[in-house]
């Protein structure tokens, strides 16, 4: 059982460590070490301990981090191009029904982007899910090569445990930003280090659940 409230207190257990998140979530590139350690504390929690890490290792960690992204991208390439060879598709079809002066090829046109949309959102929706319990992986196993052991993935993935978390994570860190995102400059980098803090918190009790 996913222990939410802690996941949901555990950013605020210490104010230096918060603060220190929040700065480099700010920054670009940088940013990529504040990932490292909101992944590196996904350690613990698998044992858990919901007791933050100490910063530090900073390379360490902006690789963790670098190679976070690396998978989400991988993990994302078939919606993207999916997206791109449909709106490419649809975009040039519609140029060229336009050029004719033909309705029909048109409509059709934006039609066919339509269904492309729909198979993006899918996708995209797969991807998302997907992505943490890879990442998860990564972390618990200590390579690379294991945010792609997928039958490890799908059996740690699809239990009652991790799609509650996923769901219950996905809306906090929307609740969240839309509640901050007002504070100038700011706000994003905060929503961004104390949602996926508190999001992989949740995930990563689900995932290392039997």
């Amino acid at each position: 059982m996913v222990n939410f409230g802690e996941a949901i207190k555990r950013p605020f257990q210490d104010a230096k460590k918060l603060i220190i998140g929040i700065v480099l979530s700010i920054i670009p590139i940088v940013n990529l070490i504040a990932l490292g350690y909101m992944l590196e504390n996904t350690k613990s929690v698998m044992k858990k301990s919901y007791k933050l890490t100490e910063w530090g290792h900073w390379g360490d960690l902006f690789v963790r981090g670098l190679l976070f992204v690396v998978i989400g991208l991988i993990y994302a390439l078939p919606a993207l191009i999916v997206f791109l060879v449909g709106f490419g598709a649809a975009l040039m079809g519609t140029i060229g029904s336009a050029a004719l002066m033909s309705p029909v090829g048109i409509l059709t046109s934006i039609g066919g982007f339509g269904i492309t949309l729909v198979a993006f959102i899918i996708l995209a929706l797969i991807a998302g899910y997907i992505i943490p319990a890879a990442a998860l992986n990564y972390v618990a196993k200590n390579k690379f090569g294991a945010a792609f052991d997928f039958a490890e993935i799908k059996k740690r993935a699809f239990k009652s445990e991790y799609f509650a978390a996923w769901v219950v994570g996905e809306l906090y860190i929307i609740a969240i930003t839309l509640v901050l995102m007002w504070i100038p400059l700011i706000g994003a980098g905060i929503a961004s280090f104390i949602g996926s803090l508190t999001a992989y918190t949740m995930l990563a009790e689900a995932f290392a659940s039997k």
